[in-house]
């Protein structure tokens, strides 16, 4: 069995090297939504074909997450996420190609985002679906806590990168370089070495509908997992979209200001992202971690609710920061509860099922958040969904009990 502490978090070679990269392939991410995002508000000069493009990104996890969970359970997952990154890497340099040839249009950007989403949505449940292979069950929390930092750090130092890049090599070069993060994050995953596989937990055949089913019936069945699917559907309907479409929106049409400005406001999320984590780390073994869950869905509402009042950058920043210490309240502890509760020949499934509450209810709010924003402004908005996220984690901790006791 591999020891797993505090000391020794970062002396496990899989688990450093699926951190690293996890940085350098979620920075990866990161640069190609700021310039996605402000390239196509720039080509079109519209919020709801920015939301459309931001939709697009989404929508592979909601038509593929299950398939892509079962193949995880039932295929080799570090061929899985090898292929994944393989694939980003060459669809995000058509873009500057594209853009060569004169023919980068709102249209074109939101195909690329689904053929990268199609990646993603095979590669998360597999990367995932791969940690409790590799550390013991008690060291679940502070893994996946350590799995969590590296998205946090990459929304620091992704837009750091973009911002220098936006600068020297200009928005379409950017995708240029981006491109070659994936094939990093390909070299570091390449060298992953699982010593945890229990072979008997898992499928040697191909995957079927009866898998498909199987992960399905669970998650429908289950006391804690069902509510947990639906409190994340209903949550990330009000939260998501708005964060990101609602964002690049904001500092352009409220603020007036530019990319580089963005490019600062998602670092600012990295920062009160990886505080949050810190707090995690520090209490998650003191609650339960339902208790944790809910009340992280309460506050990622209601802290959005100043965004109503915000009229300059630095109170922006200020906001942000804070709304973004519940995050990991929410993606942490979901993550391990999952790995707690769910057999490993399930795991993977039940993350599919997962993607699609938090992914695929972006791609549905994404495309939504553009309409909304022509109809009521985005500080309206903002006002909006935060008081409605809250009440999601309201209902939650008033009815789903057996989540709110969840260990």
């Amino acid at each position: 069995m591999i020891s797993f502490n505090r000391k020794s978090i970062f002396q496990n070679k899989n688990i450093t090297l699926l951190w690293l990269g996890q940085v350098v392939s979620q920075s990866g991410d990161s640069i190609y939504q700021i310039g996605l995002l402000w390239i196509t508000l720039e080509l079109s000069g519209s919020e709801s074909m920015t939301g459309l493009v931001a939709m697009s990104a989404y929508l592979p996890a909601v038509i593929l997450s299950v398939l892509a969970g079962a193949i995880a359970d039932s295929g080799d997952k570090k061929k899985i996420m090898l292929t994944a990154d393989l694939f980003r890497f060459l669809i995000v340099l058509i873009i500057p190609i594209a853009f060569g040839y004169g023919i980068l249009t709102p249209l074109f950007l939101g195909i690329n985002a689904f053929g990268v989403a199609i990646a993603a949505t095979f590669f998360n449940p597999s990367r995932d679906s791969l940690i409790p292979f590799i550390v013991p069950k008690e060291g679940l929390l502070r893994a996946n806590s350590l799995v969590q930092t590296s998205w946090q750090f990459a929304l620091l130092f992704g837009p750091a990168v973009a911002g220098v890049l936006l600068h020297f090599v200009g928005k379409i070069n950017l995708f240029a370089v981006d491109a070659f993060f994936y094939l990093a994050s390909f070299s570091l995953i390449f060298f992953i070495r699982p010593q945890i596989i229990k072979k008997d937990n898992v499928s040697e055949v191909g995957v079927s509908f009866a898998d498909i089913r199987e992960g399905i019936a669970y998650a429908f069945r289950h006391s804690v997992i069902l509510p947990l699917l639906l409190l994340t559907i209903a949550d990330n309907i009000f939260i998501m979209g708005p964060a990101i479409v609602g964002t690049p929106v904001f500092v352009k049409v409220i603020l007036g200001r530019g990319a580089e400005s963005y490019a600062l406001i998602q670092g600012c999320y990295a920062v009160g992202m990886l505080l949050g984590t810190a707090i995690v780390i520090y209490f998650g073994g003191k609650f339960n971690k339902g208790s944790i869950l809910l009340v992280g869905m309460i506050l990622d509402g209601i802290t959005y609710i100043p965004m109503y009042f915000v009229n300059s950058m630095v109170a922006l920043e200020i906001v942000i920061v804070v709304h973004s210490l519940s995050i990991p309240l929410l993606t942490v502890v979901r993550a391990s509860l999952i790995q707690d509760i769910v057999p490993p020949r399930l795991i993977g499934r039940v993350f599919a099922l997962m993607n699609i509450a938090v992914v695929g209810m972006t791609a549905i709010s994404s495309g939504l958040s553009g309409f909304a924003m022509e109809l009521v402004g985005p500080q309206m908005l903002f006002l909006i969904i935060g008081i409605g996220g809250g009440l999601c984690g309201v209902i939650g901790w008033i009815f789903a009990k057996d989540l709110r006791r969840a260990a």
